[in-house]
């Protein structure tokens, strides 16, 4: 009976599964497989082995380790701009790591014993895998131009573990593909975690408001332009002179001096067109404005120097600014134009032309 009963533990024991997580599974079956692998100097031939590895024995706790020696053969073809090469190399990886339904079957077939959080950081660490192999085929599609390819690894990038630098270069990748639609939508999201005073919050706003401009869409530049010229109506972005930054400043202004102009708050009006001559003193369309908003406010002598200074730099409402300055000046000349050259030259010599 003793012996029977020592018959049974033994038959017990031997039946009985070695999770494949285990300690056990690790030094005595994976590790010294792996340690006999690398010392394969071939990093393609390495490579191989490793697939072939996890073909075998996708369940393991070397993953990380693994993964990290598959990067450095993947670095070599990444390196030699081979990027069909590099993509299909982490696909196959891709091919072999085990889903997180694989482990679970795995579970209920006893072929892995959950212990305290072994399973978690396993499908975690293969998750990471997964991720790593993506980042490999982004960087070839990215490099290689082929931006459909590359907006839809970032998008599951992305999904998979959002982050500021990951909109940032997904917005990116929209605008090399001039998919302006999609790339505002990353730029809005920009904008809400990096503001217009950080030089990446302050790029994503030009852009946005460059591509709203380009379709017109001036209420929604007016805005964006607002918040730079709040910010650096005064002073310079990061990196720019006053040479480069002056022309936005002429347009900011602009954009938002037509708000109060149209409104008749001419005050305010006048107020944003003199810095729009701040920004740029021979810009004859302020000066247009500024002698419209004074004959509506102070009369029409008023008028008659911007007006004047408008023509003489003859910018798009040059012909308009004449028609307004011949008017007045034939209503207080009996009807002539005589003397208007003198008026004319007066301006010019102010603007120093």
């Amino acid at each position: 009976m003793i012996m029977i009963l020592l018959l049974s533990g033994l038959n017990g024991f031997a039946q009985e599964k070695i999770s494949l997580l285990s300690d056990f599974m690790y030094t005595r079956r994976d590790l010294p497989r792996y340690e006999e692998m690398k010392k394969e100097k071939d990093p393609q031939k390495l490579a191989a082995l490793l697939i072939e590895f996890m073909k075998e024995r996708p369940i393991n706790r070397l993953v990380p380790f693994i993964i990290q020696d598959y990067q450095a053969a993947i670095v070599v073809h990444l390196n030699k701009k081979e990027w069909d090469r590099v993509i299909s190399m982490a696909d196959a990886m891709m091919a072999v790591l085990p889903t997180e339904k694989a482990v679970d079957q795995a579970i209920k077939e006893g072929d892995v014993t959950v212990v305290d959080n072994n399973v978690v950081e396993f499908n975690k660490q293969v998750q990471a895998a997964r991720q790593a192999m993506q980042q490999a085929i982004l960087t070839a599609y990215y490099s290689s131009g082929n931006w459909p390819k590359a907006a839809e690894i970032q998008e599951r990038l992305l999904a998979a573990a959002p982050s500021l630098q990951g909109v940032q270069l997904l917005a990116e990748i929209y605008l090399q593909m001039q998919n302006f639609d999609k790339y505002v939508e990353n730029a809005q999201k920009i904008m809400k975690e990096s503001p217009v005073t950080q030089p990446l919050g302050f790029s994503t706003a030009y852009q946005v408001a460059r591509i709203h401009l380009q379709r017109n869409n001036l209420p929604a530049a007016t805005e964006i332009y607002r918040s730079l010229m709040n910010a650096y109506g005064d002073k310079l972005p990061e990196g720019l002179t006053a040479a480069q930054w002056n022309p936005e400043r002429v347009i900011g202004y602009t954009l938002l001096a037509q708000e109060p102009y149209r409104s008749k708050d001419y005050a305010k009006a006048i107020e944003l067109f003199e810095r729009v001559l701040k920004a740029d003193p021979s810009n004859g369309d302020a000066y247009y404005y500024i002698g419209m908003c004074r004959w509506q406010t102070s009369g029409q002598d008023s008028a008659v120097e911007p007006f004047a200074r408008s023509v003489v730099l003859n910018g798009a409402t040059a012909a308009n600014a004449r028609q307004y300055l011949e008017q007045i000046y034939k209503a207080k000349n009996n009807d002539s134009l005589e003397g208007l050259d003198a008026v004319l030259a007066k301006a010019k010599a102010a603007l120093g032309r």
